[in-house]
């Protein structure tokens, strides 16, 4: 789920590091194409060009999987977010964390956290040429990322009819309308040494229940964000609807996973806990975070 991106701030000339980190990203599910793994010392500018992706002029193309309905975006990079865009294109966003929407999202850019998944439509363009897909520049200090590109799309041949975008979708269940068993809060810290990462001011421990919680209960949860950093918030089993994000009204599209939460901000989500009773966790999915104790147990009882 994609919230208003942080400032960008400027930098200078990107380092092996730079190189290394976006290299790294992992791969695109669902097509022929894969980003590389690349060591550090095989590193060099001309590898900046991952991609090249030839598509006929106008055409609704199943963008660089080439063989199915969409184009899957995935993000299993551990502590880096994307800001992508492709020139001269909006991406349709279809589906997040592989739950289809109702309807078709238009965007100019699409933000991915860690762990987050996304499947695109592109339109493209009626004029032949090379179009750059490029992760822009995003983020405060040590989360920023520089602006980088990632691959490039060759438009060409003759052109053909342009197929329609889709509208509607698939409807979810909205839970707006619906009875909250229970609401609570929970935030995500940064307060510092010793206790430098932490959910509602404590490490993580699997031996302690965090929350509690009813089997079949819809919650509605506001997650708070006290740190100057964005921080993916992310909870195992059920998925949820975000509802607010920094006080504002959302209509979601669909149901997500994963979701990010802006430095100083706060969502809300309305999240029905159903089929299992047991442990299972929520965190924080850059996963250094996690590691160093952004992640709590909820237990579902009877």
């Amino acid at each position: 789920m994609t919230a208003t991106p942080a400032p960008a701030a400027t930098r200078g000339p990107m380092t092996l590091r730079d190189w290394a980190q976006l290299l790294l990203l992992g791969g695109l599910w669902g097509g022929s194409f894969f980003f590389a793994r690349i060591a550090v010392a095989e590193l060099h500018p001309l590898a900046l060009v991952l991609l090249r992706v030839s598509i006929a002029a106008a055409a609704l193309q199943a963008w660089l999987a080439l063989r199915g309905p969409s184009f899957r975006l995935a993000l299993p990079h551990a502590p880096m977010f994307f800001l992508l865009a492709l020139a001269g294109h909006n991406l349709y966003q279809i589906a997040g964390d592989g739950n289809a929407f109702k309807e078709t999202v238009p965007l100019q850019n699409l933000l991915l956290a860690p762990a987050e998944r996304a499947e695109v439509l592109i339109q493209a363009s009626t004029t032949p040429g090379t179009y750059e897909f490029r992760s822009l520049l995003w983020g405060p200090d040590y989360q920023e990322q520089p602006d980088a590109l990632l691959a490039t799309v060759v438009i060409e041949g003759d052109p053909i009819t342009p197929q329609a975008i889709p509208d509607a979708l698939v409807p979810y269940e909205d839970l707006r309308g619906l009875p909250v068993d229970h609401s609570r809060t929970t935030e995500f810290q940064e307060p510092g040494p010793p206790l430098y990462l932490a959910i509602d001011g404590k490490h993580w421990d699997p031996d302690r229940i965090d929350q509690t919680v009813k089997l079949g209960a819809l919650e509605e949860w506001t997650i708070k964000n006290t740190s100057s950093h964005w921080h993916p918030f992310h909870i195992h089993i059920n998925d949820f609807q975000v509802i607010s994000i920094n006080g504002e009204p959302v209509d979601a599209p669909g149901w997500y996973d994963t979701v990010s939460v802006p430095a100083q901000g706060e969502i809300q989500i309305l999240h029905r806990f159903l089929d299992f009773t047991g442990k299972y966790v929520f965190h924080c999915h850059i996963l250094m975070h996690e590691d160093a104790g952004m992640m709590a147990v909820v237990e579902v009882v009877e």
